[in-house]
């Protein structure tokens, strides 16, 4: 198979057609769809090391098709193309990287012959090769770097505060650039690493909450579980011993893992959650409306709070059932003493919606992308500034 595979998605098919001559004269293998609805088939199919998108298009638009690619098992570069203005397209690729699609560039339309060219010719063989021993020399080397997504809490009608960030690895590679956890999780999930990345994070970010917290700006913090600690026994001591060497509160901390994460031996699991939750350690179950276990373990894992997948979110203007769906599990949480948080929120009116449905919290483009921690606190003040309020530092309020 041909190592450079080009997915054309352009709704016109003489600009499709046009794309796509380009990339065979180059050497990609070339496929040149004209209908949104068969993009994540495509993906599936032809497995694309680089789709050029258009972002207008009838029916779907191409910001969707980013969603959609980055809920797919796929992680091609993206080249984003548009007839609108660059502030539209620097959006687009902000929001698209805040989803974890690997944004390899963007243009306007029209484009000359020779720029695409080039564009493309940077793209091809840019084929990650990545080892377990890649991994651990990054974790020795200090490679890997935690991005922080602001997550807002609703406190009063009409006041959403960003009072708590959610921990995200990246690795800085000194060839491909930052890569994002579905570049190198699965592999260090296979290779036994999972932990000392997790450690990395857990370490990271604590020591990143004590200075925020030693200047007045109280963050909660999100890490996400590896099923692999839920095998540890002393997984709990060690995380409680952690926090206090970092002067924290453990309610400040939230650990976020999937059903299927705490299924997978689940005597086990419960044994080390309700410890946790024994040591004032939050809980959040992750994806939450996505597994396919029973409820049943809902209720009897001591989960704290639930996080509503963006799939459902990002559907709610749209859809009526998608509403009716999130609106359920908002519901079906609170009655379960659990509070509920929502991502992918992407526009006000998502978020006004969520409002009305009493969610407790909600992470996503539209309160702020994953950044840096040096960059964190301007996003805080920004977005907390529109609101009436103290903020809550360390004195409470």
């Amino acid at each position: 198979m041909n190592e450079n595979r080009l997915l054309v998605m352009d709704d016109d098919p003489d600009v499709g057609a046009f794309f796509g001559q380009v990339g065979e004269d180059l050497g990609f293998d070339v496929r040149v769809i004209a209908e949104p609805g068969q993009f994540a088939e495509t993906v599936m199919a032809f497995s694309p090391t680089v789709i050029l998108l258009d972002l207008q298009m009838p029916g779907r638009d191409g910001i969707e098709l980013l969603r959609e690619l980055a809920s797919l098992e796929r992680n091609p570069k993206v080249l984003i193309a548009s007839g609108l203005d660059s502030r539209v397209l620097t959006t687009a690729s902000e929001l698209g990287m805040s989803m974890g699609v690997d944004i390899a560039g963007s243009f306007c339309k029209p484009i000359a012959l020779d720029e695409l060219e080039v564009l493309l010719v940077r793209l091809k063989s840019q084929i990650k090769v990545i080892t377990a021993n890649h991994l651990r020399q990054a974790i020795e080397q200090g490679q890997l770097v935690v991005h922080y997504l602001p997550t807002a809490t609703l406190k009063s009608p009409g006041r959403w505060i960003v009072e708590g960030a959610e921990a995200l690895v990246r690795w800085e590679h000194p060839e491909y650039g930052l890569l994002y956890p579905r570049d190198f999780i699965p592999l260090a999930e296979e290779s036994g690493l999972i932990m000392e990345v997790t450690d990395f994070v857990f370490r990271a970010s604590m020591e990143q909450a004590r200075v925020w917290f030693a200047n007045g700006l109280y963050m909660e913090l999100g890490v996400n579980l590896s099923a692999q600690f839920l095998g540890d026994l002393r997984f709990p001591d060690r995380l409680l011993t952690l926090i206090r060497e970092n002067n924290l509160d453990p309610s400040m901390v939230t650990l976020e893992l999937t059903e299927t994460a705490a299924m997978q031996d689940p005597a086990v699991a419960l044994d080390i959650l309700a410890r946790l939750r024994v040591k004032n350690i939050n809980l959040c179950l992750d994806d939450f409306g996505t597994g396919a276990s029973s409820l049943t373990h809902l209720y009897k894992m001591p989960f704290s709070e639930v996080k509503i997948d963006n799939q459902f979110t990002n559907d709610m203007r749209l859809r009526e059932d998608a509403r009716a769906l999130v609106e359920g599990l908002i519901y079906l949480a609170h009655k379960l003493k659990m509070r509920a948080c929502a991502e992918g929120v992407e526009d006000e009116a998502t978020l006004e919606m969520l409002e009305a449905m009493r969610c407790d919290k909600a992470q996503g483009h539209w309160i702020g992308a994953a950044v840096r921690a040096k960059d964190l606190e301007g996003v805080v003040e920004g977005w907390n500034s529109r609101f009436p309020g103290k903020l809550r530092t360390k004195a409470g309020s």
